[in-house]
């Protein structure tokens, strides 16, 4: 158990994150696109394992503390409302501290809203999964 909630729903909703990243950039979505706004072309680009591993530990560490936020917040039986709190999580954390690098980093609102798509429907899914 993790913050009462089963090691397998916290390793299936970190599968889950990890697995739409693959998706949602790739050739399929927004690979192109994201490509373009970070001005690297696919020759450039590396798929390193230690950058691959960083991403699913710090996604297990967001599903982790989700899973507590569900457990403390008596989310638990209601995936809709474990969405729900997910977005919460998301427009309230991941969002706006992602704005604030966005804005000095200059980065375009077409980065952003790809980046933070990710990680808004990343987040909601997990939330859903873990409050099942």
């Amino acid at each position: 158990m993790v913050f009462n909630v089963s090691v397998w729903w916290v390793g299936l909703a970190t599968i889950v994150y990890f697995a739409l990243g693959a998706i949602w950039y790739s050739p399929v979505l927004f690979m192109k696109a994201w490509q373009a706004e970070i001005k690297k072309k696919q020759s450039e680009m590396s798929m390193a394992g230690s950058a691959m591993l960083a991403t699913l530990l710090a996604i297990l560490v967001l599903v982790c503390v989700e899973a507590y936020l569900i457990n403390v917040t008596n989310t638990t039986g209601m995936a809709l409302r474990g969405a729900y709190l997910g977005f919460k999580l998301w427009i309230g954390f991941v969002g706006t501290t992602a704005i604030i690098n966005n804005v000095f980093q200059n980065g375009s609102k077409k980065l952003y809203v790809i980046d933070q798509g990710y990680h808004l429907l990343g987040i909601v899914l997990a939330g859903a999964i873990l409050a099942h």
